[in-house]
């Protein structure tokens, strides 16, 4: 049934286009996608749907993810997917709930804080359209690839609390090391960088060199990074590729921009018991 009606949808679509309101033909058009997505939808298994509501989970889309979650549990309550996406669906609405007070702090700051407006003031601040996200980043940080660094920097989209990233870039003329393994030593203690998915280390032959380079959501262990980083005296990145390793110092400009991000991430209104 949804076929056929997709199918004569489709092609009153183009019978009238050039013959009704454009205000019509945008409702009808818009009619026709939500019984494509409706169709899609009834194709997945429960375990597909589950999966995508992790998938927007990693990501932070809490309110996409507790859409397909909700969808899950409606339509096949009894499957073992939806017993796990009951308890998934908990975290997804705590979070967003969160990120509502979040919200609520940050108005609040901006309006009378004078450590947020210092702490916005060191920051580069660039929005993305297409993914509709405010990127934050120190003003002294690189925007070369082309060099060696370590650098964070927040996402924030609107009416969600923002979020932290952390990326290390190691480039070179000379072979690649494939790197396997990061260690960062922050005065006496070492933290161990490795990928918490496959991929995570990534590599590209450009600007006449050999880039590899780590790019993630902060989760617990980077975030006692970065704070381990702000607060040391010195510091050094140790990479660990396939035959080789490669050290480069984490600079005093490196640190004290990690103290601004973590300080605007704060003024921002970001969790800070990751």
């Amino acid at each position: 049934m949804k076929n056929t009606t997709l199918l004569y949808i489709g092609l009153l679509l183009l019978i009238i286009n050039a013959c009704v309101p454009q205000s019509d033909f945008d409702k009808l058009k818009e009619e026709n996608e939500r019984l494509k997505k409706e169709i899609a939808d009834c194709n997945l298994t429960p375990s597909q749907i589950i999966e995508q509501a992790y998938e927007y989970y990693d990501k932070l889309e809490y309110t996409k993810s507790k859409d397909r979650l909700v969808f899950l549990i409606d339509k096949y309550p009894d499957s073992k997917p939806a017993r796990k996406g009951k308890s998934l669906l908990k975290k997804v609405e705590k979070e967003i709930l969160q990120n509502e007070k979040a919200l609520q702090k940050e108005k609040q700051k901006e309006d009378s804080n004078e450590n947020y407006k210092e702490a916005l003031s060191k920051m580069k601040k660039k929005y993305d359209v297409a993914n509709e996200v405010t990127w934050y980043s120190d003003k002294t940080s690189t925007q070369y690839n082309d060099d060696n660094f370590i650098q964070a920097y927040i996402g924030k989209k609107e009416k969600r609390k923002p979020w932290l990233g952390l990326s290390i870039n190691y480039f070179s003329k000379e072979d690649w090391l494939f790197i396997q393994k990061i260690e960062i030593t922050t005065d006496d203690k070492t933290h161990v960088i490795e990928e918490n998915t496959p991929g995570e280390f990534n590599a590209k032959e450009e600007s006449g060199g050999k880039r590899e380079w780590l790019d993630r959501i902060v989760k617990e262990k980077d975030f006692a990074l970065l704070k381990a980083i702000a607060s040391c005296k010195k510091g050094n990145i140790k990479f660990t590729g396939k035959n080789k390793e490669k050290s480069i110092n984490i600079s005093k400009g490196e640190i004290k921009a990690i103290q601004n991000i973590l300080n605007a991430y704060t003024a921002l209104g970001g969790k800070t018991d990751l």
